[in-house]
């Protein structure tokens, strides 16, 4: 099963978060000066997506040591080659940073804390339980995962829900779906508090409380059955749910995991007994088999004396600590396929892997022997992205991918996108891709590039060492206790990885594939529409292919065409016509200044180090499709996807992917009804790329047919059946409802209207979007030297075409609905249904008084929804609510809601919606509802991150007399004007239950 990859190595030094904040730039800063701001709550992953989570086995598996001489034959038909694959055997220790604080209670509590300032005024809080669904025992699944949801539903402190309403009055966010998850291996709590000793006691209180004293009272588990089916429903009843019970049972087949993904079954869920979760919870939820982990702007002294204080009386409820199933993989030694055929699947997929037993050691060695994989499994993308940018292969697209699932598996693929016909053909691809490799091995030019790309990760990470999150910190230290996985310092790391990618050599490559190879039988999906299996080779038919790998021969590569260093030479200069300050007084964080150019083009740069070492961009221009004639709509669409990944000037897509070689830059591109626009990122180091970048899309535009045919294999499926995908289908019913079916708007175009894409159309497009930079304005905050901004910004902004017109939108956005639209939709296959509504009301004017309101109301309905639809009945899993103002083009307020639930509720939980609705606008919220949805945006107001900086300076430039950047600093202070009666007057105003869309999306039969 695909999952997205693009670094993963370091035996565990660069982990994915599984619970943290989640912000427009991945950080988030405290600021005191002038005023506090905002930034995005946490959005930790879900608790038991094991399509997500990072899943663990802790024994080392079975593997073959290397020759004595260090060495690895190539592999043959009938050699073995040695695991792990490494020329260098060697197994350095590495040192764990000592900034962090540990020890153990006398209990056998691990610790971990450590002093860090970014974002500042918060603590990580995490309590790691070595505990997951493989350890589960007796008939019943999922008991993991519903005893986390339980943890949340009483302790003998907190009975019942009192504990969600005590982390609201201090502003945290909390839930089980955003403070938790349980994977295959470990269940894992997360809490970020505000740092002050009261709120951080009571934190560590509540992971005691969770530890030791939850309840499990049998009310409530019985009630907390059809949160947790709603949720088995969201996970599972999905084309891609349903793709990864195929790759479980295709790699788990056998092992301790076998039958046990996390979110159990909906027989098991729905017969949940509070005995059982109580036996789970005494067996592993014990002192000696769990860590606490502190991260944050805390005094660690103090808080190993709260540990002990707190923590230090825990005592095991069972007699011993269970001993856990051995969880080593052996060799997949026979080559295996699944052909999974789904109503709802886009696409024909053919995935290749080659799966180990994870290779494990005490030191450096895992490190190098992932440091070699992320390299070889690169390199051999790259070869095949050239072919699809060629237009030799017979896929549409391909990407790396993993299977490795759970901790104790290696199992990187290639995984590519087809069509049935040309599947046979896609496999045969793959594997002779792979066995090319075997024979040929790898150039010189091929390391060089991918250790260049592993480098400017690393190098990436390192230059932002100075802005590293809590979040990040306190991931390292839970997988350090839950997987041994060494957490040294940045710097240490960096000098680690800098010296390992500098002894790694195109033998040390081919050592450690020919070692793969050898011993990795290729194990095969193939997931497709139903519609198309007649068309699919057959299970025998694959493996026939397989078999007959290396007897087809293969030839060698030939060598790229020279390139050049950078996309372009930088242009003269020309001089701004003006710089000057945007605001009065501005504070360390957001003081930014614009400069106008000649051309037309106005540049604002806000220089600040919340995040060290990355700059964030954003630009944008008056007009968008609404200045487009109705035939050129659909091109509009998809421009701006299909030229971002064409290339740029008579470099096709592999072509800039091998130019852009060691940098850390990102530019994407999206046309909307009012605004064309761009969004990106680069490393400070390479700024001057982000900038050619741009410079190249405005003037040297590519349009591929290569891109074209991308699209149309990804897009053409759900525009042809929509039902295929519940989420596209409800997103464009509820546009075209509210929208009266404008195209502009709408998320799917008709057959016909899709059909109407081509090159032509594109490019048109595309140039009378894109080709006057007359109306622009890029918006470049993060760490940055101005002086260096200003130069690059008057050599490849400066000296854009540009008219200085400025292009005035039209409006095609039918006034606001003033009765009830309701439309119904049946798509996707499952048990699972949802409900969406979209309220709309024109206001005069936007400002920070309706932001202010709007950000509270958010938190208000939210939570009152997931009181009463979650928690008290029971119906839904995660009840989601946002409100906001912005313009349509003329100021109005938008309030969208969602809410998942079994297909013969939904109707009653749309109704139990508006009868929520109704009773906020007529009876107000109740004062401790209130209180804990204002502290929750107080909270938030201390904080700010990039994203909001670019989004004000933009709005700024968009709508100067409407969306003034004074608000953006102005909106904070407004905070103190909300009360519950006003709260109360703007859910009146702007949730009107009589006026509204709704969309119901059932299941097909």
């Amino acid at each position: 099963m695909r999952r997205a990859s693009t670094i993963a190595v370091a035996a565990g030094l660069v982990l994915a978060a599984c619970s943290g904040d989640d912000t427009t730039d991945d950080t988030t800063a405290d600021v005191s000066d002038p005023a506090p701001a905002e930034s995005v709550a946490p959005d930790d992953d879900p608790d038991a997506d094991p399509d997500d989570d990072p899943d663990a086995g802790d024994a080392d598996p079975d593997v073959t040591a290397p020759p004595a001489d260090g060495t690895a034959p190539p592999a043959g038909d009938d050699e073995v080659v040695a695991l792990p694959g490494l020329l260098d055997p060697s197994d350095d220790p590495i040192p764990n940073d000592e900034l962090v604080v540990t020890g153990q209670l006398d209990n056998g509590i691990r610790y971990y804390v450590r002093e860090n300032d970014n974002p500042g005024a918060k603590a990580d809080l995490r309590l790691a339980v070595r505990a997951g669904s493989a350890d589960e025992f007796g008939p019943s699944t999922g008991l993991a995962h519903f005893a986390e949801h339980m943890l949340f539903n009483g302790t003998e402190q907190f009975p019942e829900n009192e504990l969600i309403d005590v982390l609201r009055s201090f502003g945290a966010s909390f839930g089980p779906d955003v403070n938790a998850y349980t994977s295959y291996d470990e269940t894992v709590y997360s809490l970020v508090v505000p740092n002050d000793e009261q709120t951080v006691e009571l934190g560590l209180t509540v992971l005691d409380e969770w530890l030791t004293a939850t309840t499990f009272d049998p009310a409530q588990v019985e009630s907390e059955r059809g949160v947790v089916l709603d949720e088995w429903r969201i996970r599972t009843q999905t084309s891609n749910g349903r793709l990864f019970e195929q790759a479980a049972d295709l790699f788990l087949d056998g092992t301790p995991y076998d039958g046990r993904m996390p979110i159990g079954t909906a027989d098991s869920i729905s017969n949940m007994d509070a005995d059982e979760l109580v036996e789970f919870y005494d067996a592993w939820y014990r002192p000696d088999n769990v860590a606490i982990v502190v991260v944050g702007d805390i005094d660690t002294d103090e808080i190993e004396a709260d540990l002990e204080r707190i923590f230090g009386d825990a005592e095991p409820r069972s007699a011993e600590l269970r001993e856990r199933a051995d969880r080593t993989f052996d060799t997949f030694d026979e080559a295996d396929v699944r052909l999974h055929l789904d109503p709802d699947q886009r696409t024909v997929d053919v995935e290749v892997t080659l799966p180990l037993p994870a290779f494990e050691s005490e030191g450096d060695a895992s490190l190098r022997a992932d440091l070699i994989d992320e390299m070889i499994f690169s390199i051999l993308v790259q070869r095949l992205d050239r072919d699809v940018a060629e237009g030799t292969a017979p896929f549409d697209d391909v990407s790396p991918g993993t299977n490795s699932i759970v901790t104790g598996l290696d199992a990187p693929a290639l995984y590519a996108f087809t069509d049935a016909d040309r599947a046979a053909d896609t496999l045969t691809s793959l594997l002779d891709e792979y066995q090319r490799t075997a024979e040929f091995g790898f150039t010189q030019d091929e390391l060089d590039t991918a250790r260049d790309n592993v480098a400017a990760f690393f190098r990436t990470r390192f230059d932002g060492r100075d802005s590293t999150q809590d979040v990040v910190y306190a991931d390292q230290y839970v997988e350090h206790f839950l997987r041994g996985t060494p957490y040294p310092s940045i710097d240490d790391e960096f000098a680690i990885v800098s010296d390992e990618l500098d002894g790694i050599t195109t033998d040390a490559l081919a050592a450690r594939f020919d070692a793969r190879w050898a011993n990795a039988a290729p194990q095969v999906i193939i997931s497709a529409p139903e519609s198309v299996a007649d068309a699919l080779p057959t299970e025998s038919e694959v493996l026939e292919i397989v078999a007959a790998t290396g007897s087809r021969p293969v030839d060698q590569r030939d060598t790229l065409r020279d390139l050049p260093d950078e996309p372009m030479a930088q242009p003269e200069p020309v001089e701004p016509l003006s710089i000057q300050s945007l605001i009065d007084g501005g504070y360390s964080f957001f003081d930014p200044i614009e400069l106008i150019y000649p051309n037309g083009v106005r540049v604002r740069l806000n220089p600040n180090q919340i995040v060290t070492g990355q700059i964030y961009m954003q630009a944008s221009s008056p007009g968008g499709s609404s200045l487009l004639t109705d035939d050129d709509v659909v091109d509009a669409l998809y421009a701006a996807d299909i030229v971002t990944t064409s290339g740029v000037a008579e470099f096709n897509q592999a072509e800039l992917s091998q130019i852009l070689t060691g940098t850390d830059v990102e530019v994407g591109a999206f046309v909307s009804p009012y605004t064309e626009n761009f969004l990106g990122s680069s490393a400070t180091a390479d700024a001057e790329t982000m900038f050619q970048l741009l410079h190249l899309y405005m003037t040297a535009p590519r349009v591929d047919q290569v891109a074209v045919n991308q699209l149309i294999a990804s897009e053409g499926p759900v525009v042809a059946d929509p039902g295929i995908d519940p989420g596209a289908a409800e997103n464009d019913a509820l546009v075209d409802t509210r929208y009266d079916d404008e195209l502009r708007y709408t998320v799917l175009p008709s057959d016909e209207q899709f059909a109407t894409l081509d090159i032509d159309g594109v490019e048109r497009v595309w140039n009378e979007r894109y080709g006057d930079a007359g109306d622009w304005t890029f918006v470049f905050s993060g760490d940055f030297d101005v002086d260096e901004l200003i130069e690059l910004s008057s050599s490849y902004l400066g000296t854009l075409p540009g008219t200085r017109a400025t292009e005035q939108p039209i409006d095609v956005s039918p006034a606001a609905p003033t009765t009830i639209l309701r439309t119904d939709v049946v798509a996707g296959t499952g048990d699972t249904a949802s409900v969406s509504m979209l309220f709309t009301s024109e206001v005069d004017s936007l400002g920070p008084s309706l932001t202010a309101h709007a950000d509270v109301v958010s938190s208000l309905v939210s939570a009152r929804l997931t009181d009463v639809v979650r928690e008290q009945l029971g119906d839904t899993y995660s009840p989601y609510i946002v409100t906001y103002p912005t313009t349509d083009p003329e100021p109005v307020v938008e309030t969208y809601v969602n809410i998942s639930g079994s297909p013969d509720r939904i109707g009653q939980i749309a109704e139990l919606v508006v009868a929520e609705l109704d009773d906020l606008a007529t009876n107000g919220p109740t004062d401790g509802e209130f209180a804990n949805a204002f502290a929750q945006i107080e909270e938030r107001y201390n904080f700010v991150d990039n994203g909001q900086f670019l989004d004000a300076l933009i709005n700024d430039s968009l709508d100067p007399g409407g969306q003034p950047v004074t608000d953006y600093l102005e909106h904070f202070f407004a905070l103190d004007g909300v009360t519950a009666a006003s709260a109360q007057a703007y859910i009146a105003e702007h949730m009107p239950t009589t006026a509204f869309v709704q969309v119901t999306v059932t299941p097909r039969g």
